[in-house]
């Protein structure tokens, strides 16, 4: 089966689907690809993302793992993935432990049918608190249980965040995390299919925009509505001005999804110094004294001890990072003691997370058939400011090819389309605690959605500009009806409020549960070492001192290529 969607491919088109088809071995194609121009790395990278039969090894039908290694990965989402392929350059042994499945799922791979990926076992769900400053709905967070985490189940947006996102952790002590210090980091592990400045152009993740011959009829309208109404196109949300409507970038190479493991694992697993394990969940990491030397991990149901000589890299996202640290007696002592656990260090471990708001709420029924979207549903987004005065965008809107609302609306139509609006810099935190020292249980998690009155602020213009993008006259071949709010014309300040608050949903994005810094909020410094432990490291979302105002992919993927990075010259 063809993913190419030119009907004359070039020469390395042509052999990229000889190989696909089983037409030519894999000597033979990275051979002919060299030929043609290739680097050798990339060569390898292209067949093994696209043969599809690098899998790695699950402990269900596998040896337990002989001696020790020089590092232990956990996790192999956005930032684990990316840690390992930077790391087996260096040809020192290293394990990797994915809790969850491998990725042989169609699901996850084609780009279109990210959304079937959610009801399949490559996800697990955990569950917020009843959200108090909202409507007091709880929230569903779907995360990766699969070879490549999250990245294998998310919408594929590829953003770094704006330049003052960067800048403001450097400003704060985080030294060689500003924006300039970071910008080789992103070029040098992406490949940008369009070019320009400041774009990398030989690196594993091809990176791409929606092409003119498959661009989406109702994305056409939002960029023409969002013109008539006097925004300013931007060529790339990774641009120079993020502010603007856009093409997205996103990690999609002809209709296949770059996951982490797709883009960052694939290309190293075949090598003798990588080992990598699914269905094999960390319990606790093990520590003699204040030194990290290993980790307690489930081989087929069955603990197993192994240890690194080197280092222990947690990356198992904002959720799970949190809750190994404390299982293994890093976090607030007093929370610790609660559940049953002595601290070995006292750390703010679990405060500070962060996800943007989703308004899932502005919907429109279609006059006919929404055509299907060629790549992910959702092909164009807008960043803006709330206030002429800040610094940087504070809003998200998006148009959506499919119906979707939050659990707060019911919607009354087949046939439609939904404008989404977002909080990109919210000010609200929450935190994850432990509800008990059992790793089978889940934690508890407080997002505290809406707490601080900006992002009330931020949502409702955002959400507010969403309706008037929805009735430009660009959506009237498409529009028969506004469904959601169920009203004509604008709202009074509480039905906003309440409107608002059924609207609400996660992004999907949570982050910052073990901060980086410098003082008493940081839980790892700016190497990502987690304070008085030693041999253990942090690389995740779960990192970042404050949210990005982008999407959380690519910046995850950046901190564990650049943790990959430091790690190796430190060996």
């Amino acid at each position: 089966m063809s993913y190419f969607s030119s009907n004359k491919p070039g020469a390395l088109e042509e052999a990229v689907l000889e190989f696909n088809s089983g037409a030519m071995s894999r000597r033979s194609f990275i051979k002919k690809v060299m030929a043609l121009g290739v680097t050798a790395g990339m060569a390898g990278a292209l067949a093994t993302s696209w043969s599809g039969k690098a899998l790695a090894q699950s402990t269900t039908s596998t040896d337990k793992p002989a001696g020790e290694f020089d590092y232990i990965v956990i996790g192999t989402g956005s930032a684990g993935a990316a840690v390992v392929h930077q790391l087996a350059k260096t040809g020192a042994s290293i394990l990797v432990l994915e809790a969850g499945r491998n990725d042989d799922l169609e699901e996850v791979h084609d780009s279109r049918l990210w959304a079937a990926s959610l009801g399949t076992d490559a996800t697990k769900w955990f569950e917020t608190t009843p959200q108090n400053f909202a409507d007091g709905r709880t929230h569903l967070w779907p995360r990766g249980n699969v070879l490549g985490g999250t990245s294998a189940l998310n919408a594929m947006i590829f953003a770094r965040g704006h330049r003052s996102d960067w800048d403001s952790w450097a400003y704060d002590g985080n030294a060689g995390w500003s924006f300039e210090e970071m910008l080789p980091h992103f070029m040098a592990m992406e490949t940008y299919e369009p070019g320009g400045d400041n774009r990398g152009t030989s690196g594993p993740i091809f990176i791409s925009q929606p092409q003119d011959e498959h661009k989406h009829e109702g994305a056409k309208a939002f960029m023409d509505a969002c013109s008539s109404l006097g925004y300013k196109e931007t060529p790339s949300l990774n641009s120079e001005r993020m502010s603007g409507q856009a093409w997205v970038d996103f990690n999609i190479k002809d209709q296949r999804r770059q996951s982490s493991a797709t883009a960052f694992l694939r290309p190293v697993m075949d090598m003798k110094n990588v080992t990598v394990l699914t269905d094999a969940p960390v319990q606790k990491l093990n520590l003699d004294g204040t030194k990290c030397t290993g980790v307690t991990y489930l081989h087929n149901d069955e603990p197993v001890s192994v240890n690194a000589a080197k280092e222990v890299v947690l990356s198992a996202g904002a959720i799970d990072s949190p809750k190994l640290l404390m299982l293994s007696g890093i976090g607030i002592a007093e929370d610790l003691k609660a559940v049953g656990i002595d601290a070995v260090v006292d750390l703010p471990v679990g405060q500070g997370l962060q996800d943007h708001v989703l308004g899932a709420g502005v919907n429109y029924e279609a006059s006919g058939p929404v055509p299907v979207s060629h790549y992910n549903h959702s092909e164009v987004y807008m960043w803006e400011r709330s206030d002429s005065r800040l610094t940087a965008p504070d809003m998200i809107m998006l148009y959506v090819s499919v119906p979707f609302a939050s659990t707060g609306h019911k919607l009354d139509y087949t046939d439609g389309y939904c404008i989404l609006s977002g909080v990109a810099r919210p000010h609200s935190r929450g935190f994850v605690k432990l509800q008990s020292n059992l790793a089978s249980d889940a934690p508890l998690i407080e997002a505290n959605y809406l707490k601080e009155e900006q992002d009330w602020v931020a949502y409702r213009r955002a959400t507010e500009i969403c309706r008037e993008i929805g009735a430009d006259k660009a959506y009237d071949p498409f529009r028969k009806r506004e469904s959601l709010p169920q009203k004509d014309g604008d709202l009074t300040d509480a039905e906003w409020r309440e409107f608002l608050g059924k609207s609400l949903n996660t992004y999907f994005h949570p982050t910052s549960t073990c901060q980086m810094g410098v003082g008493d909020a940081a839980v790892v410094d700016p190497e990502l070492k987690v304070y008085g432990i030693e041999g253990l490291r942090v690389a995740d979302a779960s990192v970042m001192p404050s949210i990005t105002t982008s999407n959380t992919n690519a910046p995850s993927m950046v901190i564990g290529w650049k943790a990959g990075d430091m790690i190796a010259q430190s060996a």
